[in-house]
Order: C-alpha cells, then sequence, then structure tokens
C-alpha cells in the first residue's frame, strides 16, 4: 500500500476487503464518517486495471460522500462500496454470477449493523438494491419518483438544475436557464434526465455519451447530438460534465471555452490543484460533491428520514443557496470554489465533533 492509500485508510472509521463467499469477487467498504449519522453511498461496479487502483477510489468517494452530505446538511455521513471487476476476473456478469456479487456485498453491508447504507452508483441500479434489501434493511436509493425514474437518477438531476440556477445568478444576475447555451457531456441516467429538465426550462442542449446508441434518445429529448471527441472544449456557457471523474487537467482547464462547469460527475478533477486552474481561466467551477448531492438527499429524504416525496424534493433547493453560498464566499475571499465548499463541509462536522 502506498503511503497516500495507508494516510487516507486512517482517515476511515472502518474500512472492510473480503472475496465474496459466493463469487469470490472482492468486495470493498469504506466508511469515512457516521459523525452526523449513518454513512451512505453508493456500490461502484466497474472495472478497473489493479485492485489498488479500485481500494483508493473507494476511498476517496467514501471521503467525497462525507463531504457532500456535510456541506448540504443531509443528516448522514459518507461512505462508498466498490466491486472491482478485475482484468483476471470474469469479463462478462451473467444474472447468476450478478445475484451472487449483489448478495455478497449485502452480506457484508448487513455485518457493519447500519453503520453504512449502501445506495445505486455507477454499474449498480435501483433495480439491484430491491435485489440486496432482500439481505439487509440498510439500503438506499431503491424506491422511485411518480414518473418512474430511480430516486438516485431524479435527485440527482434536479440537484445539478439547482446547481445551474445559482450559477446562472451569479454570472447572469437571474437565476433562469431560458436561453442559456448547455453541452451535457455523458447522456446516461441522470444526463438524460437532466437535459429533459433544461429544454423543459428553455436551454438550448447539445449532448454527446461514449455510447453512440444514445443519440437517438438524446435527439428525442430536444438535445443536439455532438460528438464526445472535442465536446469539452465547445463554446458554450455552462459544460455539464455527467460521466466518469478525473476529466478535468489544468491542460483541459486552459482549453476550456464556456463560463461555468456544473455536472452530476463525482471527482470531476484530475487533482485538487485544477480548482486554481479553473479559477484563473475565469471559469466558475460548481464543487461537484455540492452540485450532485441531490440523489443522497432525495433518497435519504423518503427512505431513510421518512420525509413525503414533496418534502424531499424542498429539500433539494438546499443545493441552490448552498451553491449560492460557494460562488459568494469565493468571490469575497479570492479563492477557488473547492475551498470555500470544504470550509462549509468541515465547519458542519466540526460543530459535530470530528
Amino acid at each position: 500500500m502506498s503511503a497516500a492509500a495507508l494516510e487516507a485508510t486512517l482517515d476511515h472509521e472502518q474500512v472492510v476487503v473480503r472475496s465474496g463467499r459466493r463469487t469470490g469477487l472482492p468486495v470493498m467498504i469504506a466508511v469515512h464518517s457516521t459523525r452526523l449519522g449513518p454513512a451512505v453511498g453508493g456500490v461502484r461496479i466497474a472495472r478497473y486495471a489493479s485492485p489498488a487502483d479500485a481500494f483508493v477510489d473507494c476511498l476517496r468517494l467514501s471521503r467525497g460522500m462525507t463531504y457532500k452530505a456535510a456541506a448540504v446538511g443531509n443528516g448522514t455521513g459518507g461512505g462508498k462500496a466498490v466491486v472491482p471487476l478485475l482484468p483476471s476476473g470474469p469479463q462478462q456478469l451473467d444474472e447468476a454470477l450478478r445475484d451472487g456479487l449483489l448478495m455478497d456485498l449485502a452480506e457484508v453491508v448487513h455485518e457493519l449493523d447500519g453503520a453504512y447504507h449502501v445506495a445505486p452508483d455507477v454499474g449498480s441500479s435501483t433495480a439491484d438494491m430491491l435485489r440486496i434489501r432482500r439481505r439487509t434493511p440498510y439500503v438506499g436509493g431503491y424506491s422511485t419518483t411518480e414518473n418512474g425514474l430511480g430516486a438516485t437518477t431524479f435527485g440527482t438531476a434536479a440537484g445539478v438544475e439547482h446547481a445551474m440556477l445559482a450559477t446562472a445568478e451569479h454570472l447572469w444576475g437571474t437565476a433562469d436557464l431560458h436561453g442559456r447555451d448547455v453541452v451535457v457531456a455523458g447522456f446516461g441516467a441522470v444526463g438524460q434526465e437532466l437535459t429533459r429538465r433544461l429544454v423543459a426550462a428553455g436551454a438550448k442542449v447539445r449532448a454527446t455519451d461514449i455510447d453512440l446508441t444514445r443519440r437517438p434518445a438524446a435527439e428525442t429529448a430536444g438535445a443536439q447530438w455532438v460528438e464526445l471527441d472535442g465536446a469539452y472544449t465547445l463554446e458554450t456557457q455552462i459544460l455539464a460534465p455527467c460521466a466518469l471523474g478525473g476529466v478535468f487537467t489544468s491542460e483541459l482547464a486552459a482549453a476550456l471555452r464556456c463560463r461555468a462547469v456544473v455536472g452530476s460527475a463525482n471527482n470531476q478533477l484530475a487533482t485538487d490543484e485544477v480548482a486554481a486552474d479553473l479559477a484563473k481561466a475565469g471559469i466558475v467551477w460548481a464543487p461537484d460533491f455540492v452540485a450532485n448531492a441531490g440523489g443522497v438527499m432525495y433518497g435519504t429524504g423518503v427512505e431513510l428520514h421518512h420525509l413525503s416525496p414533496e418534502q424531499s424534493r424542498d429539500r433539494l433547493k438546499s443545493i441552490q443557496s448552498t451553491t449560492a453560498e460557494i460562488l459568494r464566499q469565493s468571490d469575497e475571499e479570492a479563492t477557488t470554489t473547492l475551498a470555500a465548499a470544504n470550509r462549509i463541509a468541515e465547519r458542519a462536522l466540526a460543530a459535530a465533533g470530528r
């Protein structure tokens, strides 16, 4: 283990790594903090080059969940689960193997006795959460909204829209997306719902994805399809990264031709230093762990805090006010939006005794 990985591990309350009893596949769960409530975070079932890469990603994502929940006052802590699909392992998950994998995960979650609640993330779904609930009650993101969207998908997209409204008001003086030009990079479930909401708000949307079969859905939603190659550097007002993280490097920050970056992807910056690069380029970045907090907020509102769907939707408005406060502090204190967001989260954690 590298020194950085060891330091990150020691920053966590619990870290469990185990071979699944049914499948032999590795199950990793990192509980970063339960200071503000049970740790909540999705399970990522994805391909990794090595177990070490998966482990470091799990640690980083779990810490990010703590800061996400703290910044928006969600009443939960932060955790994450990763089931890495490695080069030496199975290349396809058939139905039987997937069910076994989910039960292996559920078993470890259950043994943590409520310290960690699993939810959907990359490679997992609302349907998977329903299967996991056969084994343990410590599950979130299993409910659906009245229009059939998963709670996490709906909440994340709605929350990003609220962050965009705050950003629009900060830049242009009005919390209105009508007529704004937006590029949505990543047209999965969240990107699709975000596009639908933006088009309904009167925005002009261009969308792209690595999966070309998603083009008809994008065009049906009212977006113009563009090629993925070069999409991040298109001239636009708002760039919405909605795929995997780590995309924004110093080099890309210098090449961007947008006024703001507001999207749903986790860990958008390759390193924290890129926040300063974006600021230097005059680009407003809404920190990802605030902009995309709606998924965990809506799901935990309904499923953990037992609020009505209407009350959970109302909670998402805090993303707009929190984003506005971050942008205000960043301007007034001549600091990055990342530093401003971190301070808000750290104050909440310190008040709870961490």
